[in-house]
């Protein structure tokens, strides 16, 4: 019975990490803020969020899609970066998002960032792609790295 309970609870907290509730009560802005909170307090890693406009809005696909390339970077930044501080941002210009995750960690050597094997960056660019966007990851070793994102707001 306890190991059931155990159980229950851990696919729980998987499924709230894969798409947590406040992401479709309160939006994409509240639940990137959620896991920005989390990340700082699972890793003490420093996370500061800058938003603008204050009321950005997407639809369900488009606010899932942000929100998994949000946490697969700071999975990245938690496993690889040495970073004491991450930097998001979510900007909207027109009918485009530029999502931004920034880190002052150690950064990512040019071939890892091509490398087949580095699934979570793949991830991140082919889920923007999906959506019509694009993704670019830019580092300087010793100096951290920047995932920045471009999606259009709209179809």
């Amino acid at each position: 019975s306890k190991q059931i309970d155990t159980l229950i609870r851990k696919v729980r907290a998987i499924s709230t990490d894969l798409r947590p509730s406040i992401l479709d009560h309160f939006g994409i802005i509240a639940a990137i803020e959620w896991q920005a909170k989390e990340f700082q307090k699972r890793t003490a890693v420093r996370c500061k969020i800058f938003v603008e406009p204050n009321d950005i809005a997407l639809d369900e696909n488009r606010s899932i899609v942000v929100f998994r390339m949000v946490q697969e970077a700071l999975t990245n930044i938690s496993r690889h970066a040495q970073a004491t501080r991450v930097d998001i941002s979510l900007i909207q210009t027109g009918a485009e998002l530029e999502v931004k995750v920034s880190d002052n960690g150690i950064g990512i050597k040019q071939e890892d960032m091509k490398n087949k094997k580095s699934l979570g960056l793949i991830g991140i660019r082919e889920r923007a792609y999906f959506i019509g966007g694009s993704a670019t990851i830019s580092s300087v070793t010793g100096h951290g790295t920047t995932i920045t994102i471009k999606i259009p707001i709209y179809n």
